[in-house]
């Protein structure tokens, strides 16, 4: 069956998590302006009326509302009376002293015993459920975010771990006066899709314009020969990466000593949040395809050194909390910093236990991954071809067999793998689920048609055993199939508005689909022969048509042009249009009465509105108002 999506572009929750018959409500509350642990000096969200207690009715099989009894806040979770889900408790808000909210109770329970890619995965199936907020500014987005999560309450200043600079905070959802969102793990990596990751604050940070387009796509690694930075205040090393490191990468970007910890924290946590993704070829400088361990070597033992040698610092749980209240989800790293080394580091073969390593005690059987209505994304594929994910199946205590099955409409187009060969259906021995690496349901999804626009085909998962009580548990999965077509470029115009340090560059909005446009910027040498530079900005939305910039240097040529951006297709580039350096022009008084002045690109004036076809610069005073091509 087909089901229809909220957005444009696929994600990992649209297509099935809006059809409210196959599914119940969301584990976490839909939330409207993101809201923030208390913190002193800043603005409090308004909260309910606190409940006396939680009903014995509410303790069954369900999804309990989310309620706050005297300073406690409840989390509402899956439960049943046999599984060891418990309701997550999370403690009053951070304070003005500076404490923080503790870590919701049993949210790590089904990780423990795990280690390695079972650990992983089965936090994997905690985290990726988070609620994903749009993408941009106003109260309900990135930079709604942002206000409760990047601020330096000290002097009302955004956190930019990129530069000495400082935005002033405004209102809540206001942008950063020059500042980007910048994705620490670059969106190219895995094609620009504009999917959960997209939009995760988890990795997204607010950064000065300059130094996130300076930082681009490059990966992070330690910087063997320094190239010079565009601008001082920045405060990353920029060049070849040490030998080992970079995976190929020719540029790379070392972050200051006090940030390196955060971003390996960001990176474990993005690995694991999106296992599931598949990366581009410049994003597997970095990472790894597959569910283990989604990175390559040199970035495991470099981001490793970097986990070991910056612990978790104070700014980062007070972070971790806020991504909590805003997102719905944690990240496990800086909550428990052991997990790396678990997974990745020098305890792998020692089971994870909070406190220490140790085996877990006895427990009825439990399934602890999937996790009940879990939705799980096998992307975008071309008619023809195939795409495969793995589903970790995760528990303990088991002494019977897990049959799996796929059923809907669109069950022929999925079929489980197992040694190259397709099943239909298959048994999943109990000694396999309770090995402490689990077991992993490898589902091949093929379509035979292509899905209408904003729609994708279906199929539920059950797993069945005598263990799994109550009843068998049913996971979702989806795919889309689009036709290719050839996207149109657009056509780039003048720049408006050229001052001495700005100009606004403009471009045609597109009568195709898209969903956004990449404006490219090329900065010349002073001597005018060959690129000295190059910026790109990520533009959201179909009806933008203009970008201002407001780092020109006057002295200096530059160009733009403009490519259409759908979901991670890129149409070919527009026409190039190039800014030239005006310093040299000067304003010359005119011999009549007219505010206009004219000149052409070597600074030389017209007597009056030029009359061939070609580019000048029209001047009013000492300003350029825009550079026109008649």
């Amino acid at each position: 069956m087909t089901l229809s999506v909220q957005e444009p572009n696929f994600d990992i929750s649209s297509c099935i998590s809006s059809r409210s018959s196959l599914r119940s409500p969301k584990r976490r509350n839909r939330r409207g302006s993101p809201k923030p642990p208390a913190a002193a000096g800043r603005p409090q969200p308004k909260r309910q009326q606190a409940a006396s207690k939680v009903s014995g009715a509410e303790l069954v099989k369900g999804y309990v509302t989310l309620k706050i009894v005297g300073q406690i806040l409840l989390k509402h979770s899956y439960l049943s009376m046999k599984h060891s889900y418990l309701i997550g408790l999370l403690l009053g808000a951070t304070s003005a002293s500076g404490a923080f909210a503790a870590i919701p109770t049993g949210y790590y329970k089904a990780c423990e015993g795990k280690t390695q890619r079972a650990l992983k995965s089965q936090l994997y199936s905690i985290i990726k459920d988070h609620e994903a907020i749009p993408y941009g500014s106003g109260s309900n987005s990135t930079w709604g975010a942002f206000y409760y999560t990047d601020v330096d309450e000290s002097d009302n200043t955004y956190y930019d771990i990129y530069t000495t600079k400082r935005a002033k905070v405004g209102s809540c959802g206001q942008v950063g006066s020059g500042m980007n969102i910048e994705h620490t793990f670059p969106k190219s990596w895995w094609g620009g899709g504009k999917n959960n990751a997209y939009k995760d604050i988890g990795h997204l940070m607010p950064s000065e314009s300059k130094s996130n387009s300076t930082r681009g796509n490059n990966p992070y690694a330690e910087v063997e020969n320094v190239r010079e930075n565009p601008e001082s205040y920045m405060t990353f090393k920029r060049g070849t990466p040490k030998s080992g490191q970079g995976g190929g990468a020719s540029l790379v970007i070392e972050p200051e000593d006090k940030y390196k910890g955060d971003l390996a924290r960001n990176y474990f946590y993005m690995v694991t949040c999106y296992q599931n993704l598949s990366w581009s070829s410049e994003g597997l400088n970095t990472a790894a395809q597959g569910d283990y361990p989604t990175l390559q070597q040199w970035a495991i033992e470099m981001l490793l050194k970097w986990h070991r040698q910056d612990p978790v610092s104070d700014k980062e749980r007070k972070r971790n909390d806020a991504l909590y209240d805003v997102q719905g989800n944690r990240n496990p790293f800086i909550d428990y910093p052991e997990l790396a080394e678990h997974i990745w580091g020098n305890l792998q073969d020692k089971p994870w236990k909070p406190g220490g390593s140790s085996d877990p005690d006895p427990v009825d059987p439990v399934l602890t991954s999937p996790e009940p209505e879990d939705i799980f994304s096998v992307g975008n594929v071309k008619l023809g071809e195939s795409n495969t994910i793995t589903i970790p199946v995760l528990g303990s205590g088991f002494t019977h067999a897990v049959n799996a099955s796929i059923t809907g409409t669109n069950a022929d187009m999925y079929k489980f793998v197992v040694a190259g060969t397709e099943f239909p259906g298959l048994s999943i021995q109990a000694a396999d689920v309770n090995n402490k690496n689990g077991y992993y349901l490898t589902l091949k999804y093929t379509p035979t048609s292509i899905t209408p626009e904003n729609e994708c085909h279906t199929a539920t998962v059950t797993l069945s055993s005598q263990d799994i009580n109550p009843g068998p548990l049913k996971v979702y999965v989806q795919g889309t199939c689009e036709e290719d077509y050839e996207m149109v470029p657009t056509v780039a115009y003048e720049a408006e508005d050229v001052t001495a340090t700005s100009y606004t560059a403009r471009w045609a909005k597109s009568m195709f689909r898209v969903d956004g446009y990449l404006l490219t910027r090329q900065i010349y040498n002073p001597d005018g022969i060959g690129v000295a530079e190059t910026y790109t900005y990520e533009i959201d939305g179909a009806d933008t048509t203009s970008y201002e910039i407001t780092d020109r240097d006057a002295n200096v040529n530059e160009a733009y042009f403009v490519q259409c951006t759908w979901g991670d297709k890129y149409s070919e580039p527009s026409n190039t249009v190039t800014v030239l350096a005006t310093n040299g022009v000067e304003a010359i008084e005119t011999v009549d009465s007219s505010e206009a002045e004219y000149y052409t690109p070597e600074g030389v004036r017209l007597p009056g509105k030029p009359s061939q076809p070609g580019v000048y610069l029209i001047r009013q005073g000492d300003r350029t108002l825009k550079t026109v091509r008649f």
